[in-house]
């Protein structure tokens, strides 16, 4: 949301007409796109708050006493437990809310309070499971959306290093989703967003006759050995993202022989390397191909062991 200062927005639970501050669960609740928000906010100018459009909310105390979520202000600013009884944690309707705090932000315009409603979770549910399973049903998420939401519900190894390296504003040179797919299950599209979705909302199989894994084969440690020897020839991040190297190292393994494909990128060299760009310095698809032709032509096959 950039380093714009924020004007605080009350809540307003009407079943007990308690008012309380905003909070946000961080790495949870889904990022606030300030250009959707905006729009809101031209509403409200027009028509006011719409006071049908409740927002959805839970104790903030009740949130940190599970001790397993962080709670950040609109502003970013941790919420501590001594300060946690000020504050109703955002599970829907966060975009309302930053749509109020521009509102209250003008001059000469009667602050909003924004109308919110009390939510019980279900038993064993948790506050991931729920702010995912919810989203999922609105405007369409992106795989980024997808990723961090089906980390926070499943904390599975796999999707929790998509979420580290996947790209999004804090890390921009990340990876597309299908790269990773790529790069740690040998296959584009072994987790899509339908995936994502159901372990969004604390599924663990899929299949309506014969129920399988969601998630699917995967190589932790082969992965972020690839990743390591593209740095440690002189690939940035940015240029490992794209699909180029990670399709060259797949299309080198046989089955789950990666032997050979590790020998090949092991022995790149600098002019190996150099030759993969273009007049511009981007890293080139068809130079790529090109380059590890040669590459494999070089480096002789040697049988996995």
């Amino acid at each position: 949301m950039g380093n714009k200062e924020f004007t605080k927005v009350n809540i307003i639970v009407e079943s007990n007409e308690e008012i309380r501050e905003a909070a946000f669960a961080k790495g949870i609740n889904r990022d606030v796109n300030l250009a959707n928000a905006k729009k809101i906010f031209a509403d409200m100018k027009t028509n006011g708050y719409r006071q049908a459009e409740l927002i959805q909310v839970i104790y903030a105390e009740e949130v940190l006493a599970k001790g397993d979520i962080t709670l950040i202000n609109i502003n970013g600013k941790e919420i501590t437990s001594d300060d946690a009884s000020y504050y109703y944690l955002i599970l829907d309707g966060q975009h309302r809310v930053f749509a109020a705090s521009l509102f209250n932000g003008q001059e000469n315009l009667t602050p909003i309070q924004v109308p919110a409603v009390l939510v019980e979770l279900n038993e064993d549910e948790t506050i991931s499971q729920y702010i995912s399973a919810i989203n999922v049903t609105k405007a369409e998420w992106k795989p980024l959306d997808y990723v961090r939401g089906a980390a926070n519900v499943t904390e599975h190894e796999l999707l929790v290093r998509y979420k580290e390296l996947i790209k999004c504003d804090e890390n921009p040179n990340g990876f597309s989703l299908s790269t990773l797919n790529i790069i740690f299950c040998g296959n584009s599209k072994a987790l899509k967003k339908s995936d994502l979705s159901l372990l969004c909302q604390g599924k663990n199989s899929k299949g309506a006759k014969v129920n399988k894994p969601i998630i699917p084969a995967y190589n932790l440690e082969r992965g972020n050995s690839f990743i390591t020897i593209c740095q440690e020839k002189g690939f940035s991040m940015k240029d490992i993202a794209k699909r180029y190297l990670a399709e060259q190292f797949e299309a080198l393994r046989t089955n789950e022989n990666s032997t050979h494909a590790f020998s090949v990128f092991k022995s790149i060299t600098e002019n190996d390397r150099l030759a993969m760009y273009n007049g511009k310095g981007n890293l080139d698809e068809n130079n790529v191909i090109s380059q590890f032709k040669k590459l494999s032509d070089r480096v002789p096959v040697v049988a996995e062991k």
